[in-house]
């Protein structure tokens, strides 16, 4: 008798936990039911502007769908790689959405972004006659120049190679690419070797400088916008430069 009363103890107490569980797992059914909780990404720390977004960036969460706004970005395909808008930084904890995010292309000051140490962006005008082929961003470049020196004889040649182009712009400043571009080239920013800014200036205000498809177009391992040494081009660019004659001393000076 004793033995049956503690079986139907145990049975009792075994029914009351399984019937408790199954109590507080209907309510949390119920509960997710009414929140209708959605997986969602949330900044990891705070994001300064204008920075790529990496894996580690991100923690996922959820989040009731009530309090999700219709332009908070939920995938993570949607997120990695783009760049935080250069207006504001992301909190830590804070939603992604999509005004906040832009793609690399799209950043405003994208050409400056795509330099490397101890580069600096040189803007040419794009002369179509004197183009030598197409030049797209992301091509490299030889820049020639050719000017006369007093006595009006030709100088010119390659002043520097495999110059990368990182952007191509109308003459609105806009992209090429961009949906209120003409199409038609204007300008040509290049990345080139801060150290070799004032040649560049001097080249183009005592000639001429005409950019060529570099062989190396596309080749990622080729040193960049290397100076051309020793050429009789970079001898007289010098020479101007560091003239002690009076107008060519403020040629100088300007750079």
């Amino acid at each position: 008798m004793k033995k049956e009363l503690i079986v139907k103890c145990v049975l009792v107490m075994v029914v009351s936990v399984v019937l408790v569980m199954l109590f507080l797992a209907s309510v949390e059914l119920r509960a997710t039911s009414i929140l209708n909780l959605t997986p969602v990404y949330v900044a990891s720390r705070d994001i300064p502007p204008r920075t790529k977004l990496q894996e580690e960036d991100l923690l996922e969460t959820e989040i009731p769908a009530a309090y999700l706004l219709d332009h908070t970005i939920t995938e993570k395909e949607d997120i990695i790689g783009m760049y935080t808008d250069i207006q504001g930084k992301i909190p830590a904890g804070s939603a992604f959405y999509k005004g906040m995010l832009v793609k690399e292309a799209d950043l405003p000051d994208n050409p400056t972004a795509q330099l490397r140490e101890g580069q600096s962006a040189y803007t040419l005008e794009t002369d179509l006659a004197k183009l030598g082929g197409t030049i797209l961003p992301g091509q490299k470049v030889d820049i020639y120049a050719s000017m006369s020196d007093r006595d009006g004889s030709p100088v010119s040649g390659c002043l520097i190679e495999n110059a990368r182009v990182i952007a191509v712009k109308d003459h609105k400043g806009l992209d090429l690419d961009d949906p209120e571009s003409q199409g038609t080239p204007y300008l040509t920013i290049l990345a080139v070797n801060k150290d070799d800014l004032p040649y560049l200036s001097a080249a183009e205000t005592a000639g001429s400088v005409r950019l060529i498809a570099s062989v190396s177009t596309y080749d990622s391992t080729a040193q960049e916008a290397v100076l051309k040494e020793g050429t009789p081009l970079l001898s007289y660019l010098k020479r101007i430069m560091y003239s002690e004659e009076p107008e060519l001393v403020e040629l100088s000076q300007e750079e």
